[in-house]
């Protein structure tokens, strides 16, 4: 799904939001494929002696949700130059997440656009802040002028 259909269509403003539930499967594959085996990631009884209610999901797997807003938002490629993120709350297994999307910078001459996100989880609490840029290549058009 494209939540826009060219990036003449993008304004800054404009917002996008989603949700995802972040499962045990989806820690053990992040972790795994990462290699981030802290263990308040994997262990519950380390993540209870260091506060937390119960195992935390990685903070950079909630924080790829902004990648699901790069990669949907547009149907030209949008790769990224810079990624950053402020960790403010702990995200558990089985919680559902709100990411919230916003064009916070596009320069059309340059096609450049920058996207700030906020999560947050179930009770209203914000758990993550993050901001990413990158350049547009609209080649939607050469697609449709190399059919004809």
């Amino acid at each position: 799904m494209r939540f826009f259909l060219s990036w003449a269509d993008l304004q800054v403003g404009d917002t996008v939001t989603f949700y995802r539930t972040f499962t045990d499967g989806d820690v053990a594959n992040f972790t795994g494929v990462t290699g981030d085996f802290n263990p308040i990631h994997v262990d519950p009884q380390a993540a209870a002696l260091c506060g937390f209610r119960e195992r935390v999901v990685p903070g950079l797997l909630t924080g790829s949700m902004i990648t699901h807003a790069g990669g949907t938002l547009l149907p030209e490629p949008y790769p990224a130059t810079r990624m950053s993120f402020r960790f403010l709350a702990p995200v558990y297994i089985g919680e559902t997440i709100c990411a919230r999307v916003t064009v916070a910078e596009k320069d059309p001459e340059k096609n450049k656009l920058t996207l700030r996100m906020t999560c947050t989880n179930q009770q209203g609490q914000v758990v993550l802040e993050g901001e990413v840029s990158g350049k547009i290549f609209p080649i939607s058009h050469r697609r449709e002028n190399a059919g004809a």
